[in-house]
């Protein structure tokens, strides 16, 4: 199961795998061995683009369960075809339940200046708490941020704090401290560029990664 942009090779079949897109690549025995390309969408829905090549030719595949067939490395890859999501899913049921589930994403905002979160998120509190607490994770990232209001040094200081007084509402919500990383940006990596000095809301945050 591929997840990348880049080219593989087989013998002289090569097979381009662009952003966003998963295959599952397997071999079918028999007198002639010949390897079947399924394309399937992302968790989120996103279907990319798989180009098989060899020295016969090429197929694109660019929907969602859509299959090609090559039969070695000189013969044109098969006409693409849709399969049945239902029949793609049974026959991948094992590998498809053994991907890591993708990366969950959170962020809380926080009153300039403080370590104080925003109404807003304190609102928010609950429902990211029972989030986590569903999902099978095993890491869990904690990074603090701030705006470019005041010196480099202070807000390196008070996104860490930030990112402190985040970890600690995890840990007090039963969340086990060994799996939480703590780091902090300072004013580095906004998300939305500013002057220097300028107050940004959305530049005031912690980010929590769950994996």
């Amino acid at each position: 199961m591929v997840n990348h942009s880049r080219k593989i090779k087989f013998s002289e079949l090569s097979i381009w795998i662009m952003i966003g897109t998963i295959i599952i690549i397997f071999g079918i025995g028999g007198c002639a061995p010949r390897t079947r390309i399924f394309l399937l969408p992302d968790p989120d829905g996103h279907v990319g683009q798989v180009i098989v090549s060899s020295k016969g030719g090429e197929q694109v595949l660019s929907t969602a369960y859509e299959t090609t067939e090559v039969a070695s490395s000189r013969s044109l890859p098969s006409e693409p075809k849709v399969m049945d999501e239902a029949v793609v899913k049974d026959i991948f049921k094992e590998a498809l339940e053994a991907q890591p589930m993708p990366p969950t994403h959170f962020l809380l905002y926080f009153i300039s200046g403080t370590k104080d979160l925003t109404a807003a998120s304190l609102k928010l509190i609950p429902q990211m708490i029972s989030a986590i607490k569903n999902c099978l994770f095993t890491d869990i990232s904690v990074v603090g941020h701030t705006d470019r209001v005041a010196s480099k040094s202070y807000n390196r200081r008070l996104s860490l704090k930030r990112a402190e007084t985040v970890a600690e509402m995890l840990i007090l919500n039963g969340i086990d401290p060994e799996i939480i990383e703590i780091t902090s940006h300072g004013e580095e990596n906004p998300l939305v560029e500013t002057p220097d000095n300028m107050a940004e809301p959305r530049n005031r945050r912690v980010e929590i990664i769950v994996r």
